[in-house]
């Protein structure tokens, strides 16, 4: 290679960057060297240059003027260690096999800014984890422009603390070995994009020491990084697959060719519980009851409604085919009335034969009743006063019911993970877990411990139910700055919630929500995102490294303590032991913060958090930016980093927020990643929705599942570009399976293959589907 991989390195530790690596002729340069490198290193200004045992010339730092003086110089033939005082900064260097390891260590509080990178020719493109992985081209200006934008840091911004350095002729890969107090900035200069880490050494209770691993590799593979990265794990005894994680959660077997599911709809009673034809005539035997003076049910109902409801079950009486939204309205006060003790009177129902299962709950005394007991009686009661008109009790319910469940089975869903998005719900008909167990599925519940807030708004807009604990840990719980003010929590509501002060909140919660419904499965938001925080409060004082751990170390206790498959959000890292699924990592949030997502006026707004068994911002599906699209879409610029690393460890998937079908504009390319990267899909149901996508789901899910039972726990071997345009792409599991993918508007012929364009096929599947398969793209533009 002529010339250096890396264009010019600058490096800042509190001075300014000399213009290239040459020795400053006051301080003498010294020489490492064992079998695979020889590295040059001047102490004073930091510069280091390597050459490998190919020949290969690198410049792995330039220097930088103003460090002062060095001291306590000490060298070896693979190592050498100095200081630079005046940087109160210890600077150490080692040769270990291929790897060059840096380290610096504090001596008092401050930063060290290590390495700046002038990225540029013969460097391409930065190898970037950021989400699953992004394949970013120096000269491409929408990434240029993302990465200069944003705050990155080695936990929530990118999910692995590593990064690539891509040339034609190998890569550079650098391990950051400490990934608490880093930050990343980006910056423009000229032709080049100048990249910079800042490290901050903290308060004297946590460990000073920021360190780099940076290894070289004449493969010019463009997952080569994220290889090199899950060796560095697996060396340092980090790396747990999910075979091992399978002996603690065996019913985690069951991600296997399960696509995730949010069920939407959990009110006692839908509007799907009345076929369409009785509703007018249920409607019609309310009103003649309401208006006449003996006792009846319908008389009840009238009486307990208020008058803008009781309006509306007059109007439905009037249509011949009600609407879908007045018969919501209805179900969903009448599902009301159910929750209330006062529902069922003996007086009113002197004259309904009750079945057997209530008249034995009546047997009981009343005030002792628990609320499910309660609401089983005014169910049943309501189903014998109109037996002609409803389903049967145990039916009842919209996407959070057993019919819900039997559709999906009897379409030959064998395997689905379910989750809802909060306990309330599901805790009115704990059997739709049950059942789900029964049938092979995962079901549990959304959970979150990210933000406490004030008791006093519990079941206010104000509030939610995850961010309500008790008055003793609102007031000693929040996590506290350096200044000691209390962190605000999320979208500025309450604070956030230390997770060592929450844990005995926690266990008691989660062995509350365990003892009232069945969950094979429970979902704790946040916790793999990368949000951790240094912690000054005197009553739980704690270090971003010590908050991590709390975090992992609950979630592993769910896990460990009832047998359950866990899943957080974001999917850092250091999350990785304690998880079996990750959202947030093929897909993560998107335009956060994008006024015209927001806008209602706009094709690109997303939609509102309502109706609550439908949210229109989960289930419609609208078009998404070209700029979101080039960035998180864009088949040329994604990368599967994430699943080199951890395909045998994590099951990744979506963010909630941008499921499967949500961007109508990228659906089929979603569907292929899908297939390629063996990920599973994401999608919201509801009885509407499934109906909706029923067609579409069932051809999908034929042909990504069983590929995904057969390679899904296996190692993902290798990824790479078949065409010069990077949109035909091969991946390759453990055991020689190969998918490939067309991504282009063209079919692509290989020697031994081809691929129909926008399609995908498998090969050396024993048994398995092998294509050429097309996603169904009928809602694509």
């Amino acid at each position: 290679m002529s010339g250096t991989l890396l264009a010019l390195l600058t490096l800042t530790v509190g001075g300014s960057a000399l213009p290239d690596a040459q020795a400053s002729p006051q301080q003498p340069s010294l020489r490492l060297e064992n079998d695979i490198w020889t590295v040059v290193v001047e102490p004073a200004s930091l510069a280091v240059t390597a050459t490998t045992r190919t020949g290969q010339s690198l410049t792995l730092s330039n220097g930088q003027a103003a460090l002062g003086e060095v001291a306590g110089l000490r060298q070896e033939k693979t190592s050498a260690t100095w200081e630079l005082p005046s940087q109160r900064v210890r600077v150490s260097m080692r040769l270990w096999g291929s790897d060059v390891s840096v380290d610096f260590h504090g001596t008092s509080e401050g930063s060290v800014a290590w390495p700046v990178l002038e990225l540029g020719p013969p460097v391409t493109a930065l190898i970037w984890p950021f989400a699953e992985g992004r394949f970013v081209p120096l000269d491409d200006p929408v990434w240029r422009a993302f990465l200069t934008d944003q705050d990155w840091n080695t936990l929530e911004g990118l999910g692995m603390p590593f990064w690539g350095l891509h040339g034609a002729e190998g890569s550079l890969t650098y391990i950051v070995t400490n990934r608490y107090y880093n930050r990343i900035e980006f910056e423009n200069a000229g032709e080049h994009l100048r990249m910079r880490l800042e490290h901050t050494f903290p308060a004297a209770r946590s460990e000073r020491t920021h360190g780099i691993v940076i290894r070289w590799s004449e493969t010019a593979s463009p997952v080569e990084p994220a290889r090199q990265f899950r060796q560095w794990l697996i060396a340092g005894g980090d790396f747990v697959s999910m075979r091992d994680k399978l002996k603690t959660v065996p019913k985690a077997e069951r991600l296997l060719g399960a696509p995730h599911v949010y069920l939407w709809g959990d009110t006692l009673l839908s509007r799907h519980d009345l076929p369409k034809e009785k509703w007018q005539p249920f409607c019609q035997m309310l009103v003649r009851q309401g208006a006449a003076e003996a006792p009846s049910v319908g008389k009840r109902i009238r009486a307990l409604m208020s008058p803008e409801q009781w309006k509306q079950v007059e109007e439905t009486a009037t249509l011949d085919w009600p609407y879908d939204q007045i018969k919501t309205e209805v179900a969903n006060a009448l599902s009301a009335l159910l929750e209330r003790p006062e529902f069922y009177n003996e007086a009113t129902w002197r004259d309904v034969t009750l079945p057997e299962d209530a008249r034995r709950l009546l047997q009981a005394d009343r005030d002792k009743l628990s609320m499910r007991d309660m609401r089983r009686i005014n169910s049943l009661a309501l189903h014998a006063a109109f037996p002609e008109m409803f389903l049967p009790v145990n039916q009842w319910g919209d996407g959070v019911s057993t019919k819900m469940l039997q559709m999906l089975q009897e379409a030959g869903l064998e395997r689905v993970r379910l989750c809802v998005a909060g306990w309330e719900g599901i805790e009115k008909r704990p059997e739709v877990a049950q059942s789900a167990d029964e049938m092979g599925y995962l079901f549990g519940t959304y959970d979150s411990f990210h933000s406490i807030h004030d008791p006093k708004l519990a079941g206010t807009d104000a509030s939610w139910t995850t961010a309500q604990f008790d008055r003793e840990l609102f007031e000693k719980g929040p996590i506290v700055t350096k200044d000691g003010k209390k962190r605000s929590g999320f979208k500025g509501r309450g604070y956030l919630l230390s997770p060592q002060a929450a844990r005995p909140w926690v266990e008691r919660r989660v062995r509350a929500n365990m003892h009232n419904v069945p969950y094979s499965y429970y979902f704790v938001d946040c916790d793999a995102y990368g949000q951790v925080f240094d912690d000054y409060s005197p009553v739980h004082p704690c270090t971003q490294a010590q908050d991590a751990a709390a975090r992992v170390d609950r979630l592993r206790w769910i896990g460990k303590t009832f047998g359950a498959v866990v899943g957080s959000e974001g999917g850092s890292s250091y999350a990785a032991p304690a998880v079996h699924v990750t959202e947030g990592v093929l897909t993560p949030v998107i335009g956060w913060g994008d006024p015209d997502m927001k806008d209602r006026d706009s094709q690109y707004y997303l939609g509102g958090y309502y109706p609550p068994d439908g949210p229109r911002v989960f289930v419609q599906p609208v078009p998404l930016k070209e700029e979101y699209v080039h960035l998180h879409y864009d088949p040329r610029f994604r990368l599967p980093l994430y699943e080199i690393v951890f395909h045998d460890s994590i099951v990744s998937t979506h963010h909630w927020s941008a499921g499967s079908l949500k961007f109508s504009n990228v659906r089929e390319t979603v569907a292929l990643t899908e297939i390629l990267y063996q990920c599973p899909p994401l999608y919201h149901l509801n009885l509407d929705e499934w109906r909706k996508q029923r067609e579409s789901m069932l051809k999908h899910y034929a042909f990504w599942s069983p590929i995904h039972r057969a390679v899904g726990f296996k190692p993902m071997t290798d990824f790479a570009w078949l065409s010069r345009d990077r949109l035909v792409q091969k991946t390759v599991f453990e055991g020689g399976v190969e998918v490939i993918a067309n991504f282009s508007g063209d079919d692509y012929e290989a020697k031994d293959f081809g691929v129909p364009r926008r399609s995908v096929i498998v090969r050396g599947l024993t048994g398995g589907p092998r294509g050429p398969y097309r996603p169904d793209d009928s809602k694509t533009p």
